[in-house]
């Protein structure tokens, strides 16, 4: 804390928020907005993904010209729109965010990345909710950042089932 005027004024704090479109990021972006957003914070809405790995790793079956611009084009098109609609949500509930896209297979690495290179105070991300064994065999994003990042990550659990 900075002591200003003999009034004390928080830092800045810096808040990366993991989105990819999904109920689950949706979720975590509203629980942040509701029980943890203030004023003035600096909020980067991250988003990663990438051209399918078939397209882009060697699989021995080389795809073709075309097929790799219209996969290119409907990432694009589609990492536009997500853009969008989170913005226009900060918009409308009066908060500063930015966009930040990594182009990546890999979207727990490229989290923890990111959060290291924007100096984030705190990573907010949701899960999916899987079980253990489902959990054990896919992987989660979530425990790949809790595991590797320097910053402390909350990570927002599905809501209830109704």
């Amino acid at each position: 804390f900075c002591i200003m005027g003999g009034q004390s004024s928080k830092p800045q704090q810096r808040v990366l928020i993991a989105v990819d479109g999904s109920s689950h990021s949706q979720n975590a972006f509203d629980w942040y907005r509701t029980n943890l957003a203030t004023p003035g914070e600096d909020v980067i809405l991250f988003h990663t993904g990438s051209l399918p790995s078939h397209l882009v790793a060697p699989t021995g079956i080389p795809a073709s010209d075309s097929d790799v611009r219209q996969a290119e084009e409907s990432l694009r098109k589609r990492v536009a729109r997500l853009e969008e609609s989170m913005m226009e949500q900060c918009k409308q509930h009066s908060m500063q965010c930015r966009w930040k896209y990594a182009d990546s297979l890999s979207p727990g690495p490229a989290v923890v990345d990111a959060s290291a290179e924007e100096k984030a105070d705190l990573v907010v991300m949701g899960t999916r909710g899987l079980g253990t064994i489902r959990r054990t065999i896919l992987g989660s994003v979530s425990e790949f950042v809790i595991s590797h990042s320097r910053r402390p990550v909350v990570v927002v659990p599905p809501p209830p089932q109704q």
